[in-house]
């Protein structure tokens, strides 16, 4: 079994003590194409709708092989019918004191 994290930045994994029991370093980007869309103004902002389209950077199911990305990046691919049973999402997020998050206890699956 494989674990890529096709995220931004490291992933730590943490148990219930908030020791760090394994750290997936990025090995690059999966991300969802993206169009923004104006929909009108609130007082003197601007509203805008992004929509998702197909994901980028996400290579084919492989079997034994995870990848860990984006809540969006799953949803696009899901939404695109590319099978999401070797897509990873973050779950159970740990914060440090100011509020920033340091790592997870767990993965999750669509």
């Amino acid at each position: 079994m494989t674990i890529k994290n096709l995220t931004p930045h490291a992933i730590n994994v943490m148990n219930k003590d908030n020791d760090i029991v394994a750290t997936f370093p990025s090995e690059g980007i999966a991300r969802a194409t993206q169009k923004t869309e104006f929909s009108h103004m609130l007082d003197r902002f601007y509203i805008v709708r992004n929509t998702y389209g197909e994901p980028e950077g996400l290579p084919d199911y492989e079997e034994g092989t995870y990848y860990i990305v984006s809540l969006i990046t799953a949803n696009s691919a899901r939404a695109c019918s590319r099978t999401t049973n070797d897509l990873l999402l973050t779950s159970d997020l740990v914060r440090n004191e100011q509020g920033q998050i340091i790592g997870c206890r767990e993965f999750a699956i669509l």
